[in-house]
């Protein structure tokens, strides 16, 4: 990729070397350290909350053993619980033994990506803590740290398994259908006809291929894909834990060999690819049929990140394919007109935003929109990303992630001040929450669709009600099934 030349890791502490008296600095050098021991500490944790749930076990034939001397008849805990629950019982045992196997396998996984990214392993860890002749105390990492950590084999698996191609493909099918048909790139030249779809037109344009924005890319497949058919991409996303693992993937697990089997000294590159077997679903104890589907392998990444590669074309004209981490206003608001700039979305070094000036010919939206604290200022940003004519792609539902906490209630007013930002029982109450929360609206489809409208876009195509699920375990008790909608929109041009 072309803007990354250094593991996210490596870049991060760079960056925090040349910005060191930044406060904002510290503390993303923190969150860096904190996921970090999410990735370390996976095994351990995990280990140790199955280890509780035999203590529970435990507990509870010891407090019925009395109940169960007094001879009566009938069914006890001790003869209805199942062998592999037994303490000291050999399927216990193994059945243990096979789930540490499984923790293992997701802690290799993880220290492949912490030793790409420059940080020391698990084992690492453990060594220098054995030979450290004092001893120190261990930050642990708290449960909805290490949920994060969960989120990101279950995101592997879906993006990079031959499993999760069925939930792939109803999301990704469709976007990649809607860029070949209406940013196609056999013609640069203005493409309007009388007869099938409208084809976008860029005005003076010699690129040879369109740029095409690949926002919340998660563990980067979609991304890929698009940059395989021979567009340029840039993927940007907030999440660390999500990044540290994409540019893993996506970068790393490309194996060189070199076939000297023609008498070739020099030999031919020969591209293979480094494959895992990862347990993406241990975490989950409700809703399971069996322990070997709790426990059960799949095999990432299905196919080698690293053959794109080498996409025809010379080094001036071959798309191009970029990330960036960070949040999206953050990243992309030096594109508003300088009186909406959000100033507290400026990042003050200007480190990590798209400083190339260029604007994008698309930008694609999945399972992104409702992540927004402010939909408008997501919608009205995306609008001036945008060239004249470009395509926003969306696809998802409208969960809203920052929504749930923060209403205003009727005890709040008992003071007489109905205007929740000045009501300081209100601020009081509230006070723990990201301010995000107090500041996000839950929109209908049909407001956020005028909403689209009324920034600038021509809806071209709209689908509702496609079912489609996210990291789900097909193996699960339990489906969450979203209905979503697919729009297709284009911005007009400006005298329009």
């Amino acid at each position: 990729m072309d803007e990354i030349h250094l593991p996210l890791a490596a870049q991060k502490m760079e960056a925090h070397r040349h910005h060191n008296d930044d406060n904002d600095d510290d503390e993303e050098e923190e969150h860096f350290h904190q996921v970090c021991r999410s990735y370390q500490q996976y095994a351990t944790f995990h280990q140790t909350i199955q280890q509780g749930v035999n203590q529970r076990v435990e507990r509870l034939l010891a407090k019925s053993q009395g109940q169960e001397d007094g001879g009566k008849p009938g069914p006890t805990i001790s003869s209805i619980l199942p062998l592999s629950m037994m303490p000291h019982h050999v399927e216990s045992h193994r059945q243990n033994k096979a789930f540490c196997e499984a923790t293992v396998r997701n802690q290799f996984f993880l220290d492949s990506v912490l030793r790409y990214s420059g940080v020391m392993t698990s084992q690492e860890v453990l060594k220098e803590m054995q030979q450290s002749k004092r001893r120190r105390s261990i930050e642990w990492a708290t449960e909805d740290q290490m949920s994060k950590i969960d989120s990101v084999l279950k995101s592997v698996a879906r993006d990079w398994s031959a499993e999760g191609s069925h939930e792939r493909s109803v999301v990704y099918d469709r976007m990649l259908m809607a860029l070949e048909k209406y940013l196609p790139l056999c013609r640069r030249e203005k493409m309007t006809t009388d007869a099938g779809p409208p084809r976008i037109a860029v005005p003076g344009s010699v690129k040879s291929t369109w740029l095409v924005l690949m926002q919340q890319k998660g563990l980067g497949r979609l991304a890929w894909e698009i940059h395989s058919k021979g567009y340029s991409v840039q993927g940007s996303d907030f999440s660390l834990p999500m990044l540290l693992a994409s540019d893993f993937v996506l970068n790393g697990c490309a194996v060189p060999d070199f076939n000297t089997a023609s008498g070739d000294m020099e030999g031919t590159s020969v591209h293979r690819w480094r494959q895992f077997s990862i347990s993406p679903w241990i975490a989950e104890t409700k809703n399971v049929t069996t322990f070997e589907n709790r426990i059960r392998t799949v095999t990432v990444p299905d196919v080698d990140p690293s053959s794109i590669q080498n996409i025809a074309g010379s080094s001036e004209t071959a798309p191009e394919f970029t990330m960036l981490a960070g949040e999206f206003l953050s990243l992309y608001s030096s594109f508003l007109p300088q009186k909406q700039a959000h100033h507290e979305c400026m990042d003050k070094n200007h480190s990590h935003q798209h400083s190339s000036g260029e604007k994008f010919h698309g930008i694609a939206c999945s399972f992104f929109l409702d992540t927004a604290p402010s939909l408008p200022d997501y919608l009205i940003t995306i609008y001036h990303m945008l060239v004249d004519g470009g395509l926003l792609l969306h696809f998802g539902p409208l969960m809203y992630h920052w929504s749930g906490h923060g209403a205003l209630l009727p005890r709040d007013l008992d003071n007489g001040n109905e205007n929740c930002e000045m009501n300081s029982r209100y601020h009081g109450r509230n006070s723990f929450l990201d301010g995000r929360y107090l500041s996000s609206v839950d929109f209908t489809w049909l407001e956020v669709r005028e909403m689209i409208v009324n920034a600038g876009f021509e809806i071209l195509e709209e689908e509702i009600d496609i079912p489609a699920n996210y990291t789900a375990n097909r193996h699960s008790m339990m489906e969450v099934l979203y209905k979503c909608v697919f729009l297709v929109a284009k911005k007009k041009n400006a005298q329009q």
